[in-house]
């Protein structure tokens, strides 16, 4: 039972942490969009 709950633990600890990446790239992308935004402004389109 205790091995049982080790693994469910680890399962939970790697799902946090993918979460948590998915979170940054998704941060990353719309940072990215925008910066292509402001270039457009400044471009004046």
């Amino acid at each position: 039972m205790e091995y049982l709950a080790k693994i469910i633990a680890s399962v939970i600890s790697i799902l946090t942490a993918y979460k948590l990446w998915l979170t940054t790239q998704k941060s990353r992308l719309e940072i990215e969009k925008l910066k292509l935004e402001i270039k457009r402004m400044r471009r004046g389109g």
